[in-house]
C-alpha cells in the first residue's frame, strides 16, 4: 500500500509501506517451525484445556505435568522444554498450596520455576486483565533472573475465573476465548486452562462450544470408577490424539494440625492405562479399588512376607498379613486425602466425619478384597493372604 508524501519537480514521490500481508507461492511453501512445550501436546504459544469431572484427579495430574515440565521432564511420554510455570488456582488455593508441597517433598524444590497465585481473577472485568497481565509479565521478568523462561500459565478452573457469565452464551464466553488467547500470544505463553465437563461427560467440556474449536490441545479426565483415575487424549491440532492414561493417588502426610491431627493431601503414581469403556458400561468400582490392593500387596510382600499354609499352597509360599495390606491400601491413597473440617467444627463432628472416613474406606477395602478373592487373583487362609498366580501351576 503506498502514501503520497510529497510532489518532487512536479512528479509525485510515494512512500510504500510494509505489507501487512504476505502472499506466498505455492510451489515454494515449506512448513513452518513448530515450537513447543510439550512434543506433540502443548504448543510454545497458545491456549490448551485439562477438562474433567470433581474427583477426576484433574488438579493433583495437571500439577504434578507442570512440576515435570519445570524440570524438562516428559509428560505423557513426550519430551517437555524446561520452563517456568505460573499456576492461578482460583478454585480452593488453600487444598492446592497442599498438593504442591507434597509436589515438593516427592521430587524436590523448583528453584524457582513455579509461582503460585492464590487470588481468582475476574475475566470478563478488563481492570483485572489488566492487573493479571501485569502479574504474568512480573513473573516473566523473575524466571529470567532464574534462568528460565515462563513457558505455561495454568488456569484453576474457568469457571472460578468467570464469575456471573453464562458458559453455554457465545456472547458471554467469546470475549473469554479472545482474552485467555491475546495473553497467549502477546505475552508467547502457553494459557492451560482447567475445566469441567458438561452433564454428559463423554460430550467433553462444559458450556460453548467455541471453546474446544479453538483450543490446541485438549485432555479429558474421566469419572473415575475405583482408585484408578483415566484420561485421554482428545485433540491436538496438526497432532495426534487418542492417547489413553492412568493414575492413582497416594496419600501423603504433610505434618499435624493444632489438634495433633494429621495434615495431607495426595501425589499421582502413573499407573497402565485400562481399555477405553464400552459405551453403555461402566468399569467395576470393586475391580478399580482391586487394582490398588494388589499395588498394596506387592510392597508389603517385600517388606514383610509371611510364611503361608493350606491346601494346595507349596511350602515355601509367602503371603501377607491382611491388617498390613488394609493400612498399606490406605497408606497409597484408597478413600483419598483425610477430609478437611472447618476450624471451628466440634469435637464431636470431627469425630463423627473420621468415623465415616474409616467406615467408607473399610467397605471399599471389602468389597475389592472379596473381589480378588472371588476372581481367584489372591487366596486368603486365616489372616494371611497370597497370590494364587504366583503359585507353580501344577504338572499336567
Amino acid at each position: 500500500m503506498s502514501e503520497l508524501i510529497e510532489f518532487r519537480g512536479g512528479v509525485e514521490v510515494f512512500d510504500r509501506r510494509p505489507a501487512r500481508f504476505i502472499r506466498e507461492n505455492f510451489d515454494d511453501l515449506e512448513p513452518g517451525v513448530s515450537l513447543e512445550v510439550v512434543k506433540g501436546l502443548w504448543p510454545r504459544s497458545g491456549l490448551a484445556f485439562v477438562g474433567g469431572p470433581s474427583m477426576s484427579g484433574k488438579t493433583f495430574w495437571t500439577l504434578d505435568a507442570l512440576a515435570r515440565i519445570c524440570r524438562g521432564e516428559d509428560v505423557l511420554g513426550r519430551r517437555s522444554v524446561q520452563s517456568g510455570v505460573l499456576y492461578i488456582a482460583a478454585e480452593a488455593p488453600a487444598g492446592v498450596r497442599k498438593r504442591i508441597k507434597a509436589l515438593r517433598e516427592k521430587g524436590g524444590p523448583l528453584d524457582g520455576a513455579f509461582q503460585f497465585i492464590g487470588q481468582a481473577p475476574n475475566l470478563c472485568d478488563a481492570d483485572d486483565l489488566a492487573q493479571l497481565r501485569e502479574a504474568i509479565t512480573d513473573a516473566q521478568a523473575e524466571m529470567l533472573t532464574n534462568g528460565f523462561r515462563l513457558g505455561v500459565v495454568a488456569v484453576d478452573t474457568l469457571s472460578a475465573v468467570i464469575p456471573g457469565a453464562d458458559e453455554n452464551s457465545a456472547a458471554s464466553m467469546s470475549p473469554v476465548l479472545h482474552a485467555l488467547q491475546s495473553l497467549a500470544a502477546e505475552l508467547e505463553v502457553l494459557v492451560l486452562v482447567l475445566a469441567h465437563p458438561g452433564k454428559d461427560a463423554e460430550r467433553g467440556l462444559r458450556g460453548w462450544s467455541g471453546l474446544l474449536a479453538n483450543a490446541d490441545s485438549v485432555l479429558m479426565l474421566e469419572t473415575p470408577d475405583g482408585e484408578t483415575r483415566t484420561g485421554v487424549v482428545t485433540k491436538v491440532k496438526d497432532g495426534l490424539a487418542g492417547d489413553r492414561f492412568a493414575f492413582y493417588l497416594e496419600r501423603v502426610v504433610l505434618g499435624l494440625d493444632d489438634d495433633g491431627d494429621e495434615i495431607s493431601t495426595c501425589v499421582i503414581q502413573e499407573t497402565d492405562a485400562p481399555e477405553a469403556r464400552r459405551p453403555g458400561r461402566r468399569a467395576s468400582k470393586a475391580g478399580g479399588t482391586g487394582d490398588l490392593i494388589l499395588r498394596a500387596f506387592d510392597r508389603v510382600l517385600e517388606a514383610r512376607p509371611h510364611p503361608i499354609a493350606g491346601p494346595g499352597i507349596p511350602a515355601g509360599h509367602s503371603g501377607v498379613d491382611v491388617g498390613e495390606l488394609r493400612a498399606m491400601t490406605y497408606q497409597i491413597g484408597l478413600g483419598g486425602p483425610r477430609p478437611e473440617v472447618p476450624p471451628d467444627t466440634s469435637d464431636r463432628e470431627r469425630k463423627a466425619q473420621e468415623r465415616k472416613w474409616n467406615d467408607h474406606r473399610g467397605k471399599d477395602f471389602k468389597r475389592g478384597l472379596e473381589y480378588l478373592l472371588e476372581d481367584k487373583t489372591l487366596r486368603q487362609e486365616g489372616e494371611l493372604i497370597c497370590l494364587v498366580k504366583s503359585m507353580p501351576r501344577p504338572a499336567l
